[in-house]
């Protein structure tokens, strides 16, 4: 009997395990759209967004929380200043989707490539889907590199922390909390952080 118990539970654990941190990394292929976003928050993210445009996919960065991190001086310095668009009242990945639709709206932008780290990706695709519902907004999901391991994501402490903390913001997110202080007030709630 008790093997009959143990065995589901083994398995469970073995799924979360091997699945829990692939489940967070989307890397889809680049095609030419209007315009690349980067969001702000995370190693490399600008990097893989101006090698995109260095590539020809678009001819437009948009740059989500530009302020944050340095990235819009970063971007103006390196890229012509018409081909960068500042985004600079987002304060969660929310409403970087929101703020960018409009945006996108407003320079009648049809797709766009949306970058940001690897392991953020399953929640920036999962908010950006519910903003963009109902419209006929083409975005495309590629990851800048990081030292998330989505293989062996338990093996780390910052990996593990990632990981976790990913998987509270997605649930925050799908009962509305977002931003810094909601995410404060979450972390408190449960009494756990993890840094990004």
């Amino acid at each position: 009997m008790r093997k009959r118990v143990f065995l589901p539970i083994i398995i469970l654990i073995i799924l979360v395990l091997f699945f829990a941190g692939r489940f967070l990394v989307i890397n889809e292929e680049p095609k030419k759209v209007d315009a690349i976003v980067v969001l702000s928050g995370g190693e490399g993210r600008l990097e893989k967004g101006m090698e995109l445009y260095k590539s020809g996919y678009a001819s437009t960065i948009i740059v989500s929380n530009g302020l944050a991190d340095n990235l819009w001086k970063q971007a103006i310095t390196q890229l012509p200043r018409k081909s960068v668009i500042l985004e600079d009242k987002a304060d969660s990945t929310y409403e970087s989707a929101a703020n960018v639709k409009k945006i996108m709206e407003n320079n009648n932008y049809h797709s766009a490539i949306v970058v940001s780290s690897d392991y953020h990706m399953r929640r920036v695709k999962y908010n950006f889907i519910r903003v963009n519902k109902g419209s006929h907004m083409e975005l495309i999901y590629v990851s800048s590199a990081s030292s998330y391991d989505p293989k062996l994501w338990w093996m780390s402490k910052r990996s593990l922390g990632t990981t976790i903390s990913e998987y509270i913001k997605i649930i925050g997110n799908t009962f509305g909390v977002y931003g810094n202080d909601a995410k404060r007030k979450l972390y408190q709630y449960i009494g756990v952080y993890f840094d990004e």
